[in-house]
């Protein structure tokens, strides 16, 4: 059986639980980032302006995807390390398109294999290959699932 994954929209009493997250993912799942410069405070920066959707299983919050809504742009997914593979992002992307509508897009590290897998799994697709200040990165959008 599986825990129940509970969803809704963060605000700030969530946020110290949130920024937890943030960081301890991004240290761990990041290794092309220097770790030490990586701070609590990167989540605020990171979702200033966005739709914050957060996720708790029995009532601990394990996860949270941040939209910028204009664009239906996921900036933020993460997940803690011990509740992925349950389900949680992927109720997470459901609930950021149940609140902003379809396509999605999102960019992720072409380095980043981990999450690159999670997402081609879950159907989502290249749309191109770019650069920035973290390197090559894909472009990627979801359409959501045919009935």
């Amino acid at each position: 059986m599986t825990d129940h994954i509970t969803v809704w929209e963060a605000g700030p009493p969530d946020y110290e639980k949130l920024r937890e997250i943030f960081l301890t993912v991004r240290r761990k799942a990041f290794f092309w980032s220097d770790p030490e410069k990586l701070k609590l405070s990167d989540f605020d920066e990171s979702t200033k302006d966005e739709l914050i959707l957060a996720a708790s299983i029995r009532g601990e919050a394990v996860g949270f995807v941040s939209v910028w809504v204009p664009d239906k742009f996921i900036h933020s997914l993460f997940v803690l390390p011990e509740f992925q593979g349950k389900g949680v992002g992927t109720a997470l992307v459901r609930e950021a398109a149940d609140s902003v509508g379809l396509p999605l897009t999102l960019k992720c590290v072409k380095a980043n294999t981990s999450a690159l897998g999670y997402y081609q799994v879950h159907h989502w697709k290249i749309e191109k290959e770019e650069m920035d200040s973290e390197g090559p990165y894909y472009l990627m959008k979801y359409g959501g699932l045919s009935k």
